[in-house]
């Protein structure tokens, strides 16, 4: 049997051997005008939240049901006290039913004092919700004339997004579903369809169905500080309507440089450098022996 992480290792070879090399010169090969989200081989981003940040106006994501505050690992670090799991708004008016039902039933759970970790934890992949994971380890971004990959330090999983203006011939549903992009000026823009429908879209286990369709434009502010992702959803078997959402990352060394220690110690933050190889599914125990018995993802075959 082939674990997820060992396929997951022979796919992120591509990364971590190309980081120092590709890193340096992917604005040209992505072409002159686009942007260069790497501009050396430490530039990594952490994500300011793990919770899709609502759009100006309009329908948005699920979010922190407010009578339940959300205390994070952060926050217990910084203050002590005891954190939570979060608890997902049900009222939320994109939600269908059996949805709105799914979320429902997982915080009674949660509320029963169960706890009920992520998809992560288990070393599973985790679909649209690897915009939302690097928040104590970077993600990693290498732009290639053929295609962009996204690495994610914790554990290593990697997404690509083919350069191409058409989806495959060949769809298959699969847990990152097939990504295309194109650069238009400063944004990278990216259309995904061909998702399964065994991960969530955020945190609060928000379900979808293979009719996902997910467009993001990845785009730098702040004079390239800051990495800003657009997020507009469509998935008429799970929502009532198309809704977005909005998800941002500090850059990795300024997070490094500017911070003291205890704010480092807070932001569990590693030290600055390259690509780091952290493995997950090659140890079938749980963490500190406190997961729920989900089990470790294997495939029947390579994917290669």
């Amino acid at each position: 049997m082939f674990r997820h992480a060992a396929n997951v290792m022979g796919r992120v070879a591509f990364g971590a051997v190309c980081l120092t090399g590709c890193l340096s010169v992917s604005a040209l090969a992505a072409g002159a005008s686009a942007p260069n989200f790497a501009a050396n081989p430490s530039a990594g981003w952490f994500a300011y939240t793990r919770e899709f940040i609502p759009p100006p106006s309009g329908a948005g994501p699920v979010m922190q049901d407010p009578s339940h505050p959300l205390v994070s690992n952060d926050e217990f670090r910084a203050t002590g006290r005891q954190p939570t799991f979060p608890i997902g708004d049900t009222r939320n008016p994109i939600l269908q039913p059996w949805a709105a039902d799914a979320i429902k039933k997982r915080n009674a759970l949660i509320l029963s004092g169960t706890p009920v970790y992520s998809l992560h934890a288990s070393c599973w992949p985790i679909g649209v919700a690897f915009l939302l994971s690097p928040m104590t380890q970077p993600m990693y971004i290498v732009q290639g004339p053929k295609e962009v990959v996204m690495i994610l330090q914790s554990f290593n999983d990697v997404r690509r997004i083919y350069l191409s203006d058409k989806h495959s011939q060949n769809l298959k549903p699969s847990w990152y579903g097939d990504s295309i992009g194109h650069y238009e000026g400063d944004t990278l823009v990216v259309d995904t369809i061909g998702f399964n429908d065994k991960t969530f879209m955020d945190g609060f286990e928000t379900p979808h169905t293979k009719e996902l369709h997910v467009v993001e434009r990845f785009h730098l502010i702040d004079g390239g500080e800051i990495l800003e992702v657009n997020v507009h959803v469509e998935d008429p078997g799970a929502f009532t309507m198309p809704w977005n959402a909005v998800q941002r990352y500090r850059r990795f060394e300024e997070t490094v440089s500017k911070a003291n220690v205890a704010t480092l110690a807070v932001l569990a933050t590693p030290e600055e450098g390259p690509l780091s190889e952290l493995i997950c599914a090659e140890n079938p125990n749980s963490f500190q022996g406190l997961l729920p018995a989900r089990p470790v993802p294997q495939a029947s075959a390579p994917d290669f």
